[in-house]
């Protein structure tokens, strides 16, 4: 399985609030099926700003992308969702080059 980026991107703040709880309900229901590793969310609201990021394990970019096609807030066209390969990164395990 490998890891992925789920990224919401907001369209209109006053729709995704009012489709929030099922929204959340939505997503209770992915982390309790194992689908949901962990987020972030960003404070940041208005149109075209990102807006979370969910990282999930699956064996596609595709497979993650039906799970999320039907969250009531893309539905409702209130967010759009990207999806992105993830890699860890190693911050702090390695010295950083030397510039010169």
């Amino acid at each position: 399985m490998k890891l992925f980026a789920l990224i919401y991107t907001m369209v209109d703040i006053e729709l995704s609030n009012r489709h929030r709880p099922e929204h959340v309900a939505f997503l209770a229901d992915l982390v309790r099926a194992g689908r949901i590793e962990c987020g972030w969310k960003f404070p940041h609201y208005e149109p075209g700003a990102l807006q979370g990021v969910l990282f999930c394990r699956a064996e596609s970019a595709e497979e993650v992308f039906g799970w999320f096609a039907v969250d009531p807030v893309v539905v409702a066209g209130a967010r759009t969702i990207e999806v992105r390969e993830a890699l860890p990164m190693s911050v702090g395990a390695e010295p950083a080059p030397a510039r010169g």
